[in-house]
């Protein structure tokens, strides 16, 4: 049930059914829910990383985000903290070997090895990826 966070989606609730505590559990069910918190004006702001660097390619962030694009489930983003030049590739599968392949053959060929590489956090590849890109970074740098 595709919802607009937890009033609209307790509004329609109420209009149909009604139990006992039923505004509790609406607002748990959809306190976990990825839409509700992406509309939702209660969630935490992340921190944002301010960049120091006044040089290109000194410094560079790396992202995977999840898309459903054809067959591609993954796009990666490489980007220079700088100049905000990006580089960018489709993955079917997201591994950290598969990433700082990409890494090292379209940008540390490309544009040299950056003093700084910053990765996203997430999930799907945390800190194998950090160590995957830093060993790259460290062999062609």
């Amino acid at each position: 049930m595709g919802h607009r966070g937890r009033n609209e989606t307790y509004r329609r609730v109420k209009e149909r059914f009604w139990w006992e505590g039923m505004k509790e559990i609406v607002k748990k069910w959809a306190k976990p829910c990825k839409s509700f918190q992406k509309r939702s004006h209660y969630h935490k702001k992340e921190k944002g990383r301010i960049s120091f660097t006044s040089t290109l390619f000194e410094s560079v962030s790396i992202d995977a985000v999840h898309v459903n694009a054809g067959r591609w489930k993954y796009l990666v983003v490489a980007r220079d903290d700088f100049s905000g030049l990006a580089e960018t590739i489709g993955l079917v599968k997201l591994t950290a070997k598969s990433v700082s392949e990409w890494f090292n053959f379209e940008w540390i060929c490309r544009y040299g090895a950056p003093k700084e590489v910053t990765v996203d956090g997430g999930p799907e590849l945390g800190k194998e990826l950090q160590h995957a890109v830093k060993n790259q970074v460290q062999r062609y740098g």
